[in-house]
């Protein structure tokens, strides 16, 4: 929120810092932000340069604070502030730089970002933002993303600064260890910032009785449950032989930057030096479920100034899946399929641990939290038809994956998984029976469908998977179970968290048009077009499968789901005709 009365003393206060006058630390990654009350400055060209980094080092200090609140009143302002700092502050000038003083105290954090403009009229420019006028070329879009956020917005220094204060509430700031243990629910789940019931449909009332039950604390419907197992991530890691000494390896920065300035070419090859290596793990309530992440500090041949790289690390339980993930990732990589669903660049698998693999690769938000920040059907629209197309050019790919044209995870053993999933619920025979009925009818298709309708599939496609890196890119992850196999098992994957998703922040007319351009997009460049009657059963199924693996809270929030399920299995698309993008 903009408060122009607000003033540095003021704020300084709210988070109980002093004023220091003492030199702040000039390294972001420095362990004390993380820990301790701390004075920092940094300088850069602008957003491409800082945000990256301040990010990063920002999620590990506000570890336990929930992650909605973090990108709406931290993250989200403070990138709109670094862009406006550059673009409107400094027009653009890499030769001006952009600085970024941080206090943090156990009350939160204050930010100021200073650019070296002329500055600007901000109480007349405030004004006419409060009145709706438009005020700049770009319709006053930073103002209002400013303006949305629960942190407290102030201007000094004739415009050319901009306060941020960030004060997480005070159950966010508890230390992680002090925090209630984690849900074993499946990786990747991410609340949403607010929820409203979906005021209109037919099912809109059972819904609404739905949600009065629980699948994940705090009474959130689930946005997917991603194919990923736990055992991918290093936040809940698996537990098989050795990984505890595997796990001490991946996180300690001297090893790590030994193994890649032996292994990675660049390093190894003399042509740049690895200075050193910060390891950000993944952990706490609130992590993103992506990885470990790895900054690292480069010198270049020419003995000039150190730059940042950023790795991603996905540990995991086995060698065997590690490769199948490294292989197809750099297999759909060289591809270059899509530009709309870009695949992260895969750096290296370590001869020390095969099972990490590392890539060239910092995610942001996941599609949900990306959507929620949005907040509008637009996007979630355009979103919808964007992955439509990344999922045709996939599956019309002569792309060879690691799998050849086998199918590991059988038609068979999902189906009747997910009929055993069905009959653990307290619901009656008749819906139990109603959905045999779907998984027969994708076992006949399958039983019928010829062997070159077979496509290059990623194999657990939910929501999870598709990532908003700091780049302002849309990627794809999670690589190993990818093959061979039917397309219905990633689309079926996409619509259902695409359902939940608009019914916990639309409405169920929402999800129609949304599957309506879902699918027309995807079938007016598919080879072998879907229709909207076999996508609602790979729906169904998609939808019953997640309800599998929701975990030991499945039982009292099962109405959620199953209202999910009564909606799939009657929406009606009108055929969902194609049409552009």
């Amino acid at each position: 929120m903009i408060d122009l009365g607000c003033t540095r003393a003021r704020l300084l206060a709210e988070i109980e810092a002093a004023n220091s006058t003492g030199e702040p630390l000039s390294d972001i990654t420095d362990p004390r932000v993380a820990t301790a009350d701390a004075h920092v400055r940094v300088c850069g060209r602008g957003r491409k340069d800082l945000f990256p980094l301040l990010k990063i080092a920002l999620c590990e200090r506000f570890a336990s604070v929930p992650r909605p609140q973090l990108i709406r009143d931290l993250l989200m302002p403070l990138k709109n502030a670094l862009g406006n700092a550059f673009k409107h502050g400094n027009g653009s000038d890499p030769g001006k730089r952009v600085s970024v003083e941080i206090m943090l105290t156990r009350k939160g954090a204050l930010l100021a970002v200073t650019d070296e403009g002329t500055g600007f009229d901000f109480a007349r420019t405030f004004r006419r933002f409060q009145q709706q006028e438009t005020y700049f070329e770009n319709h006053g879009c930073g103002f209002r993303n400013l303006h949305q956020a629960m942190s407290t917005v102030t201007y000094e220094n004739g415009g050319r600064t901009v306060l941020l204060c960030f004060r997480p509430t005070k159950e966010s700031l508890e230390p992680a260890s002090r925090l209630p243990a984690l849900e074993p629910v499946a990786v990747g789940n991410s609340p949403a910032v607010e929820r409203s019931v979906p005021p209109g449909g037919k099912h809109g009332e059972a819904f609404k009785r739905a949600e009065t039950t629980d699948l994940i604390p705090g009474g959130k419907m689930l946005p997917s449950t991603a194919g990923e197992t736990p055992a991918a991530t290093f936040w809940r890691a698996p537990c098989a032989k050795n990984s505890e000494s595997s796990l001490a390896k991946v996180r300690d920065g001297e090893w790590m930057r030994t193994s890649l300035s032996t292994e990675l070419p660049e390093f190894a090859n003399g042509g740049a030096r690895l200075e050193s290596c910060r390891i950000y793990a993944t952990r706490g309530r609130f992590g993103d479920d992506c990885g470990n992440r790895y900054l690292l500090r480069v010198a270049g041949p020419g003995g000039g100034p150190a730059e940042t790289r950023i790795l991603t690390g996905r540990f995991h339980a086995t060698t065997t899946r590690a490769a199948a993930d490294f292989d197809a990732a750099t297999r759909l990589h060289d591809a270059q399929i899509s530009k709309h669903l870009r695949i992260p660049k895969p750096a290296a698998r370590l001869a020390g641990e095969p099972r990490l693999v590392l890539y060239e690769f910092d995610s942001w938000m996941t599609l949900s939290e990306y959507l929620t920040y949005r907040g509008s059907f637009r996007a979630l629209r355009k979103c919808a038809g964007k992955i439509g197309q990344a999922l045709a050019a996939l599956h019309g790919s002569p792309l060879v994956l690691p799998g050849g044209e086998t199918d590991p995870l059988g038609l068979q053993e999902r189906v009747a998984s997910a009929e055993k999933n069905l009959q653990t619920l307290s619901a009656g025979s008749d819906l139990v029976n109603r959905f045999r009925l779907t998984f027969q009818r994708i076992l006949q298709r399958a039983a019928f469908r010829p062997q070159h309708e077979l496509t290059p599939i990623h194999g657990a496609l939910s929501w999870d998977c598709i990532r908003y890196g700091v780049d302002g890119r849309f990627y794809l992850y999670r690589f190993e179970t990818c093959r061979r196999s039917d397309p219905g098992l990633d689309l079926g994957g996409c619509t259902a968290d695409l359902l939940c998703f608009t019914l916990a922040n639309h409405d169920e007319e929402a999800y129609r048009v949304c599957l309506d351009h879902f699918l027309g997009t995807y079938n007016s460049e598919a080879a072998h077009p879907m229709s909207n009657e076999d996508l609602l059963d790979y729906t169904v199924l998609a939808l019953v499968e997640r309800l599998g693996r929701a975990g030991p809270s499945t039982h009292a929030g099962a109405g959620q789901l199953l209202a999910a399920l009564d909606i799939a299995s009657t929406t009606r698309t009108g055929g969902a005709k194609s049409e552009g993008t």
